[in-house]
């Protein structure tokens, strides 16, 4: 039986965890659980394809399937500095909620990062994310992380920065 090596395709089943068990995502059916980063209806699991090496998920991930035959599982941990770094607090902004003036308010609907879409009475939530200039002109993703009638704070963190990552890996077939 032939073996994954780098730069075969793939298709896999895979859950990620957290160190306290939370699912963050998975490709298996999620059932009746709702995962923060699977927003709406028509969500379809089954299992991914990628290329080893490819730079599709953390060098890790990618490493631990060569060598994977068909039906093989692993288990793969990832330490945070190899996956999203260290959270950075550095990263969280509090701004006066008159300085957070998104370009969408001149249009009559705007659709927020994770697609969803909003009538333009500029009423930001929190868990919206939002793509926002930074110091230096770049544009990042930040998401609302607490909200007063006078200042908003936004978390420009990759939401898993700072967790060690955990993943159940299951080789489908080699493509």
């Amino acid at each position: 039986m032939s073996t994954a090596t780098r730069g075969d395709k793939v298709r896999l089943h895979y859950t990620g965890r957290l160190a306290d068990g939370t699912v963050f995502d998975t490709t298996e059916d999620a059932g009746n659980t709702n995962f923060a980063n699977f927003k709406g209806t028509g969500v379809t699991f089954g299992p991914t394809a990628l290329v080893i090496g490819e730079g599709e998920m953390p060098p890790d991930f990618e490493d631990a399937l060569v060598g994977l035959a068909p039906g093989q599982q692993a288990t793969i941990t990832i330490r945070s500095e190899r996956a999203f770094g260290a959270r950075d607090e550095a990263r969280v902004m509090v701004l006066p909620i008159d300085d957070f003036t998104p370009r969408e308010l001149g249009l009559e609907r705007f659709r927020v990062a994770e697609g969803r879409h909003r009538p333009n009475n500029f009423d930001p939530k929190v868990g919206d994310v939002w793509e926002v200039s930074g110091p230096d002109g770049a544009s990042v993703r930040a998401r609302v992380v607490a909200r007063t009638d006078e200042t908003i704070t936004l978390d420009a963190n990759h939401p898993l920065a700072g967790h060690d990552l955990f993943f159940d890996v299951r080789l489908v077939e080699i493509l």
